[in-house]
């Protein structure tokens, strides 16, 4: 929210859009935004459905994820599958995880999260980069392969 007042000096057209389960710290951040200068252009969504979420990741500038702990990364992966540039933390597995298909910024510095976000939204070529190598870079993973992977791994653990 503080990196998107930021934003929102250059880009006053411009929304964020917060999606997910209202849980407690869900509704921390509504109660942060609620003291924000930026606060009419900020919208909770709260939970939305499979086809909700598609329509925002296909009509989104950009999915930003300024996650600090990450156990994969998972939204960031279905933002790229659905042609969104992925804006992300440079925190735990993401860079390994998103490769070279994320622009990534320090999620503990509000300026730096501010400028990536700012490099993507004003470059189309940027933009348009991230969406190629998005596609390729959900290309790489698998349900079925996992299942594959682990199946094997049980395999050589009951084998020995």
């Amino acid at each position: 929210i503080k990196a998107f007042e930021i934003i929102k000096t250059s880009q006053p057209e411009l929304k964020l859009v917060l999606a997910g389960k209202r849980e407690y710290y869900y509704e921390q951040l509504e109660k942060f935004a609620a003291n924000s200068p930026a606060k009419d252009s900020i919208m909770f969504t709260g939970f939305v459905s499979d086809a909700e979420l598609n329509w925002l990741y296909q009509n989104a500038q950009a999915y930003v994820f300024p996650s600090l702990s990450e156990g994969f990364g998972l939204p960031g992966l279905e933002a790229m599958a659905h042609g969104c540039p992925v804006i992300s933390s440079n925190a735990t597995c993401l860079p390994e995880v998103y490769g070279n298909a994320a622009q990534y910024f320090d999620p503990k510095n509000v300026q730096d999260m501010a400028d990536k976000i700012l490099e993507v939204l004003s470059y189309e070529s940027i933009r348009s980069e991230l969406v190629k190598t998005g596609y390729e870079q959900v290309q790489k993973y698998s349900w079925r392969r996992m299942a594959e992977q682990t199946l094997q791994v049980y395999k050589s653990v009951l084998d020995d």
